[in-house]
């Protein structure tokens, strides 16, 4: 056993000392790309390469779709981190975990237990903040419209109007609209700028302001009252969302805890007791058990997201 545990430990500290030399070997790769950021990168090109796509790992995910569409995904988090950065988290996790599990228990299998999770927890960190930005940029939107449609009843224009909302806009509408701003400036048009910044938040009542905006351009007619009364409608719907959240908040909880409880519990007892929850994973019928058993709660995950998740 004393070989396992030093191979082990040689591979959690080689994987370690890896990132640490890949991070400091970046790091001259985020100092130039916060600058480019801050001065004229439109958003097409920011969702590709403004994270700096460098090495092996990057040059390998340009030619996947998954590595654009994590891009995307790093851009609306607005993490400092890289495609590729993030990959190489997510694979020192996995090894991490791996070597972890073998080092506590022994047993390949609660080695990958652990490397699983850990793979799972950098993804659902991404979403998490993902979902808390374009959360906090919903509950700006109200605000906002009442300072564009104020600019625009003073006889402001448009692209005036949306400086302001830069200037005076908390984070992350301030520097969403940055951005638009930038891009305008470097020659899209106001409705194309416009356009990407509802692709790249993906917001329901953003897209119903631009497509305001688009026909107001076309047609004509007071812009400030239409966006006005958006303005009322969105502050409604955000009023009836923050009800119905309090309401199925209970439900929401219970649903999480019981589905992450029975694999908590199942990781916790193999590396306490490899041998005892071994016996359910060899092959022939016992295997199905487990099988079953996680078929099953991630049904019913999925039955209660859908129970609790109302559409307004």
């Amino acid at each position: 056993m004393n070989w396992v545990l030093l191979i082990s430990a040689l591979v959690t500290l080689a994987v370690l000392v890896g990132m640490v030399g890949f991070y400091r070997w970046l790091g001259w790769t985020r100092a130039v790309e916060s600058r480019l950021q801050a001065a004229t990168v439109p958003v097409e090109a920011e969702a590709r390469s403004a994270r700096g796509l460098t090495g092996t790992v990057n040059r390998q995910l340009r030619r996947m779709s998954y590595g654009e569409r994590l891009e995307r995904q790093l851009v609306a988090a607005d993490t400092k981190l890289s495609a590729g950065e993030f990959v190489i988290i997510r694979l020192t996790a996995f090894l991490s975990g791996f070597a972890l599990g073998l080092l506590i228990s022994g047993s390949p299998i609660a080695g990958l237990l652990l490397a699983i999770v850990g793979w799972i927890i950098p993804g659902i960190w991404l979403n998490r903040k993902i979902a808390a930005r374009a959360k906090l940029f919903a509950d700006q939107l109200p605000d906002m419209l009442t300072m564009l449609t104020g600019s625009l009843r003073s006889g402001y224009g448009l692209l005036y109007a949306m400086t302001l909302i830069e200037k005076e806009m908390p984070e992350p509408i301030a520097s969403e609209f940055g951005r638009v701003i930038r891009e305008t400036a470097l020659g899209y048009s106001i409705g194309d700028a416009l356009d990407h910044l509802v692709e790249r938040v993906q917001n329901d009542d953003l897209a119903l302001i631009v497509t305001a905006i688009h026909i107001q351009n076309e047609v004509g007619g007071s812009l400030a009252e239409v966006l006005e009364t958006i303005s009322r409608t969105i502050r409604d719907r955000i009023q009836l969302k923050g009800q119905i959240r309090a309401i199925t908040s209970q439900q929401r909880a219970t649903g999480s805890l019981l589905s992450a409880l029975p694999f908590i519990v199942g990781t916790i007892i193999f590396l306490m007791s490899p041998g005892y929850m071994s016996s359910i994973l060899q092959p022939g019928w016992p295997l199905m058990i487990p099988i079953v058993a996680t078929i099953m709660v991630i049904l019913g995950n999925i039955v209660m997201n859908r129970v609790t998740a109302i559409d307004v």
